[in-house]
This record gives C-alpha cells, sequence and structure tokens, in this order.
C-alpha cells in the first residue's frame, strides 16, 4: 500500500539525482577511459577493476550488492510475465505506447527536443530502448554479468551524464531526469505498457501482473529509483495511484512533447512500412489509430496523436478478436508455455543480434469473427 508520506518523497524526488551514478558521471568527464573500465566492472565483476576510481567502485559494489538480493524465482520466473505477450506486439505497446508517453512530462520533453533532430533521435531511441528492455526482461538477464544487468548499469550512466550535460549548460534550471522523472519511465513500462496491451486484447493476468512488479521493483532498484519511491507499487492499483500523484507534479503535456509525439509516430510508421511493405499512407493511420486506442482520447489528444474518423473502432472488434484467441490459448499449457518460449526466444536473438523483427499487424478477423466480436462486447 502507498505510504502517507509518499507525496513528500515525491517532491523531494524532484531535486534528487541518482548520487553513486552522479559521482561516477563526474569520474567519466575528467576521465573518458573510465566509462570502458565501467563496462568491464558490469559484464566481469568488481574484481575485474582493482584499480577503479571510488566512484566507480561504489556504484558497481551497490549493483552487485541489488543484483544478488533477491533469489531466483524473481529473476527467473518472475521475469517470464512480460513474455506471454508476442514478441512483435512489443513494437506496439514500447513503441507507440510507452515511449509516446515518456514524451508526456514537459520537463523531459523540453531536454529531449533541446538536442535536435527529432526523427533520427526518435528511432534511435526506439532501438535502444527495444535493446535494453529485452536484454533486462530475459529470464537470468538481471544476473551480475548478464546483457540486462550490463545494459541496465550503462543505461542509468547515461542518465547521469545527461543530468551533469543540461545542469552545466543550465545551472539555474531544473533538475533534469530526477527522482520523479525515473519513477514515472519505469510506470511506462509496467502501467503503460500492460494497460497498452490490454487495450490490445493481450492482457495479462491479475498474477501475471503482480510478478512483473516484483521484477520491476529490483529493476528500478538497478537503474537508480529510490526503491522507496517503489516500495508499496505492488499491483495495478497501487500504481495507477502512484502515477496520478507523480501527473499532479509533472503537468501536462507540452509543445515538446507534441513535437516529439509527431517524430515518434514518424519513425514507427516509417519502421512499420520499412518492415512490413505496408505503404506509409496506410502505415501512418494504423499507427495513428492503435496508439489511440492504447493511450484513450484524453492522453491521445494532449500528445496531439491524429485522428482518423471512424477507423478507431475497428480496434475494439480486433482486440476482442484477439483476446479469445489468447484465452483459448491460455486452457491447452503446454501450447501456452511454448507460446512463451518462442516469445523468449525471438527476443533473445533480438538481442545477440540486434535486428528488430517485423512488426506483425494482426490478421484481421472474418466478417463472421466481426459479428461475434460486436455482439460480445455488447453484452
Amino acid at each position: 500500500m502507498p505510504r502517507p508520506d509518499l507525496d513528500d518523497l515525491l517532491r523531494r524526488g524532484l531535486t534528487r539525482g541518482d548520487p553513486l551514478a552522479d559521482a561516477l558521471a563526474e569520474e567519466v568527464a575528467a576521465h573518458p577511459a573510465s566509462r570502458r573500465a565501467f563496462t568491464t566492472g558490469l559484464e566481469r565483476g568488481l574484481a575485474a577493476v582493482p584499480d577503479a576510481a571510488p566512484a566507480m567502485r561504489d556504484l558497481l559494489a551497490d549493483m552487485e550488492r541489488v543484483a544478488t538480493s533477491v533469489d531466483g524465482d524473481v529473476l527467473d520466473g518472475a521475469a517470464r510475465a512480460s513474455w506471454t505477450i508476442p514478441f512483435a506486439a512489443h513494437a506496439l505497446d514500447v513503441g507507440a505506447g510507452a515511449l509516446l508517453r515518456s514524451y508526456a512530462p514537459p520537463d523531459p520533453a523540453a531536454v529531449l527536443v533541446a538536442t535536435g533532430q527529432l526523427t533520427e533521435q526518435a528511432t534511435r531511441r526506439l532501438l535502444d530502448t527495444a535493446r535494453w528492455l529485452n536484454a533486462a526482461s530475459l529470464p537470468g538477464g538481471l544476473r551480475v554479468g548478464r546483457p540486462g544487468y550490463v545494459e541496465t548499469g550503462r543505461v542509468r550512466l547515461l542518465h547521469a551524464v545527461v543530468r551533469r550535460a543540461v545542469r552545466r549548460r543550465d545551472p539555474g534550471g531544473p533538475l533534469p531526469l530526477h527522482q520523479v522523472d525515473v519513477a514515472r519511465t519505469w510506470l511506462d513500462f509496467t502501467l503503460v505498457t500492460p494497460d497498452c496491451d490490454e487495450a490490445l486484447g493481450l492482457g495479462l493476468s491479475a498474477e501475471e501482473q503482480n510478478r512483473l512488479y516484483t521484477y520491476w521493483r529490483h529493476l528500478g532498484a538497478l537503474l537508480g529509483v529510490d526503491p522507496e519511491l517503489l516500495r508499496g507499487v505492488v499491483d495495478r492499483r497501487t500504481a495507477v495511484d502512484l502515477d496520478r500523484r507523480i501527473e499532479a507534479l509533472t503537468g501536462p503535456p507540452s509543445a515538446d512533447s507534441r513535437a516529439l509525439t509527431a517524430a515518434g509516430l514518424g519513425a514507427l510508421t516509417e519502421g512499420l512500412s520499412d518492415a512490413s511493405g505496408v505503404p506509409r499512407r496506410v502505415a501512418g493511420p494504423v499507427v495513428a489509430v492503435v496508439a489511440r486506442a492504447m493511450h484513450g482520447p484524453r492522453v491521445a489528444d494532449a500528445l496531439g496523436v491524429p485522428r482518423y474518423g471512424p477507423a478507431h473502432h475497428l480496434v475494439p472488434v480486433v482486440a476482442a478478436v484477439l483476446r479469445r484467441r489468447r484465452r483459448r490459448l491460455r486452457q491447452r499449457p503446454a501450447a501456452w508455455q511454448a507460446a512463451v518460449a518462442a516469445n523468449i526466444e525471438q527476443g533473445r536473438r533480438f538481442v545477440e543480434e540486434g535486428e528488430l523483427p517485423a512488426p506483425e499487424l494482426p490478421r484481421l478477423p472474418r466478417p463472421r469473427a466481426v459479428v461475434g466480436a460486436l455482439v460480445t462486447r455488447a453484452r
């Protein structure tokens, strides 16, 4: 349950970064070669860098402490919850879901817009996020030295490097990527992504959601999120409570948020078209319609996701058909476990080979299925 002091923690979080990673960012700025040494420490352990500077030693020691503080059921079993979703669907729930939602807070959006090259940056962010997320979500991926652990450490340092650069450029401005920002990013993957999957007919069970939160509380600690902020988030209800409190502090989407959203939609449209052969004039509306269905009209309008007339009526119908198929698959344990294993294997290949497979558009249901889905929804 969220604690009464949660709002106080969040308010203090607006001015708090990640002290261990921030200290290492200073070390990297003074001695650039130490970045490579940090990666060596992530891959091979603290003992592999005996001459590490104190800042590097402190961060590596803390990450190893966190990584070994949970049992194998969390590292291996709880990680499987997200892999009940077909691998190709993550191009939508992460790309058009979590990534677009991450553009909503105005301050982080301003930092990203200031980098320029919005469309190019959006494509890179999508691929980098997908690579890290898959590595961090693979069963066992957060054990010391495994790819998910290594990439999580590198992301944590990257956040600190960005904080340092922005503060040096604007010493009197707000702290970028503070604790509230990273907690909201955490929610993008633990609340927004599963909600987007539900809208597509690919929802998790309550037990799977709860296991996902167990796993991501551990992952959040490795990322440098204050564990006290996440301690009470054990299910969707408590996640929604935290999300609402954070939204009240960060404010509504800005013009920068909408510029980033447009760039993100453009990158997704280009990726879908290139990978599937769907013409861009078709891929663009498909991405926008799915994004609106996942986020709902209030958030979609605030982010500037365009509307495409009555096309949005098709998504709930397709989702109803997919939901029915998913329910039937769950009733066949051997087939269900085989599907989960196949999803994990696709994720593993992506992490190892770096090639994002073509997103699969769901096959449109036959007229009989459409009628059945509409009748089911009307009951």
